[in-house]
């Protein structure tokens, strides 16, 4: 399977390599389904736990926000990387992305992650505000896929437990009074299928304090790597009251992964899928 070409060093290699709820054909749906489809019942335990996550996250005034905006970076303890800044018109696929090694030297990715062919999506990625071409243009459409597969996984999951090709778990040996674990496998779909999750749901607001995961990249006899979910932000949308957390902490060590500056917006400028100019200070072009 492909692996995200990261840009924060070996720490994070295995622990960036999500899968991401997958639609059809191995590829994300724009939006992602945020419960079961009407016509199907809530069969098993692991699935009433599945609709009540998605449910205290808002997963009903989630399918109405028609845009997302936000942060990804990476919290050493001592010091924050680089933002990596997106921005997603959900109805549309269209998909923005920035990142870059400076404060002087950026990528701009403007692709579209509706339309993926082989892990690369239509779109062109910008260095600087020139065109890249030909096959190092292909190289960074990829990453920019890429890094919307894992960014966006870290932030929404509470949200994807029911994409295409979940599948679910409820784990009684594990749950106790604070919390009920949903254990999370994937069919073949996503970049690494083979990945495992377990969801930590608060048994009493039923919101993700905690995920813990063993990736495909990772040794079979390794550990999950486990992490908090916390500094929730309330967002609003259309329909209601988006709830994110916007800092997931290690257990194990200093390093956090932030998902923050987090915003629905009502409405981006016309130029926001159009312009190579990075993003200014609000996060919009």
């Amino acid at each position: 399977m492909h692996r995200p070409l990261l840009l924060f060093g070996a720490f994070l290699v295995a622990a960036l390599l999500l899968v991401g709820g997958c639609g059809t054909n191995g590829e994300p749906s724009a939006g992602g389904p945020v419960h079961p489809a009407d016509t199907t019942a809530l069969q098993t335990r692991a699935d009433t736990l599945a609709q009540r996550l998605v449910e205290a996250h808002g997963g009903t005034a989630w399918a109405s926000a028609p845009y997302l905006r936000f942060n990804f970076a990476v919290d050493r303890g001592s010091a924050e990387g680089r933002p990596i800044r997106h921005l997603w018109n959900r109805s549309t696929g269209d998909y923005r992305v920035e990142w870059g090694p400076s404060e002087d030297t950026t990528y701009v990715a403007l692709i579209n992650v509706g339309e993926v062919q082989g892990g690369v999506p239509a779109g062109a990625v910008y260095l600087d505000g020139s065109a890249l071409e030909g096959a190092r243009d292909t190289t960074m459409r990829r990453q920019a896929y890429r890094r919307f597969i894992n960014d966006t996984y870290w932030l929404l999951a509470p949200l994807k437990v029911f994409d295409a090709g979940v599948s679910r778990t409820y784990l009684a040996d594990s749950s106790d009074a604070e919390h009920d674990v949903l254990h999370l496998t994937f069919g073949d779909v996503g970049l690494t299928p083979d990945d495992e999750y377990w969801l930590y749901v608060d048994s009493e607001t039923g919101r993700l304090d905690r995920w813990a995961f063993h990736l495909q990249g990772m040794a079979d006899d390794a550990p999950p790597a486990v992490f908090d979910w916390t500094d929730y932000q309330t967002l609003l949308a259309p329909r209601g009251d988006v709830h994110l957390a916007a800092r997931h902490a290690s257990t194990s060590g200093p390093t956090a992964i932030l998902t923050n500056e987090l915003s629905l917006p009502s409405s981006v400028p016309d130029t926001a899928f159009s312009s190579p100019e990075p993003m200014l200070a609000d996060g919009l072009p």
